[in-house]
């Protein structure tokens, strides 16, 4: 060690001006050489060894255990979620009478997703608080969450609360007139009032296979709606319930472009989207539901004590649903997210028909598998070719 240390040729010369002949220096041993980097130079010298298996093999045992908790959780949510909206608007279980009263409904979730997303921003401030308290640096300003909250993100927050509440109320009301198979597929179709809304409002460009899938997944809805035989259920698939269904969707090409907006502004947490669109649209959906449908549904609550269960799992699970897919958003990005939750819509499409009795043709079910496959294709050449732009821009520089 001493010899790979010793400089080369006649003398070296170190940072704190000593001179030494290579006659002495042949005599430093590497005890010496070692605590003169240490004491003079002040260099830390850390030894990492590499990990073993045994060690990579936990690591990955538990980051598959964390995804698959994850994906557990987004199914199970939302399979049963929808089946409760079903469930409750089109099978008479309040003293031989449907629960049909969508606004509610939509209230009891904004109010449940209120209470959860200001408990995550708590929990956010007390993050920044212990932060801020072990800090090194003293002339850092101590952050609150609400760093980010500025005029325009109100501004915008109150419209695409506005546009989310529509688009909720809309799509409950689907249900009754359609079922959640319908309203699934037609749904799938998110993507077209967005590309729309985000041309539109912001001038967005968008790539070629978001073109393409669009074109798809529209020739499928056209298909699965009129394929459909004849229904087992009274108003199955009436224009109205198809009406509210695209309504629907408007209201998302509406909220989808400001989300993105929103989420570009400062880099906006997740969890601030959350919070706001929910905070102000609460008060939205509160005045709503007293207009639209007065206190008749709290009045059915108050006498049926056995709706309270179905509530509290309706609007449970549609809160944790909601914060489950933000987590799995930021830990393993859009693709793995799609894939969960396309996973979830055909469960659902599939707990539907079997036990609701809907009537599929051969014609609607290719038609549902390429409307999933299409969403699945789309995102995975999304992902492929934004990884191969990266790359590009990397090896460019």
């Amino acid at each position: 060690m001493a010899s790979a240390l010793q400089p080369r040729g006649g003398a070296s010369h170190m940072d704190t001006g000593e001179h030494h002949s290579s006659s002495e220096q042949s005599q430093l041993t590497d005890s010496d050489i070692l605590s003169y980097f240490i004491t003079k130079r002040k260099m830390k010298i850390t030894v990492e060894n590499a990990p073993s298996r045994a060690e990579i093999r936990r690591t990955v045992a538990k980051d598959v255990g964390i995804a698959a908790v994850l994906f557990t959780l987004v199914c199970t949510c939302f399979i049963i979620y929808q089946y409760l909206q079903e469930l409750l608007m089109r099978i008479p279980i309040a003293g031989g009478k449907k629960f049909d009263y969508p606004v509610f409904l939509t209230f009891i979730c904004f109010a449940t997703n209120c209470i959860t997303t200001s408990i995550l921003m708590g929990g956010m401030q007390i993050k920044f608080d212990r932060e801020y308290k072990h800090q090194s640096d003293e002339g850092e300003e101590r952050r609150t969450v609400f760093d980010q909250f500025d005029w325009k993100i109100a501004v915008l927050g109150l419209i695409a609360a506005t546009s989310n509440v529509c688009a909720m109320v809309s799509s409950l009301t689907a249900v009754k007139y359609v079922g959640v198979p319908t309203q699934i597929v037609i749904k799938s179709a998110k993507m077209i009032p967005i590309l729309i809304g985000g041309f539109i409002i912001f001038r967005k460009r968008y790539p070629w296979y978001d073109y393409v899938a669009v074109l798809i997944i529209t020739a499928c809805i056209i298909c699965f709606n009129f394929a459909k035989p004849n229904s087992k259920m009274d108003g199955e698939n009436t224009p109205w319930g198809l009406f509210m269904c695209f309504f629907s969707l408007f209201w998302d090409g509406v909220t989808g472009p400001i989300e993105d907006k929103m989420l570009s502004l400062k880099d906006l947490h997740p969890y601030m989207l959350l919070f706001v669109l929910n905070v102000f649209g609460f008060p939205l959906v509160t005045a709503s539901v007293f207009i639209f449908e007065g206190l008749e549904p709290f009045n059915i609550i108050a006498q049926e004590p056995k709706i309270w269960g179905y509530l509290a799992l309706l609007s449970l699970t549609a809160t944790i649903g909601q914060v489950v897919i933000v987590i799995c958003l930021k830990l393993y990005g859009s693709l793995y997210t799609t894939l969960m939750t396309t996973i979830r819509k055909i469960a659902s499409s599939l707990i539907s028909i079997f036990m609701f009795n809907h009537a599929m043709s051969v014609l609607q079910w290719i038609a549902m598998s390429f409307t999933f496959a299409t969403l699945l294709v789309r995102q995975y050449i999304k992902q492929r070719l934004g990884a191969k732009k990266k790359g590009e821009k990397e090896s460019a520089h």
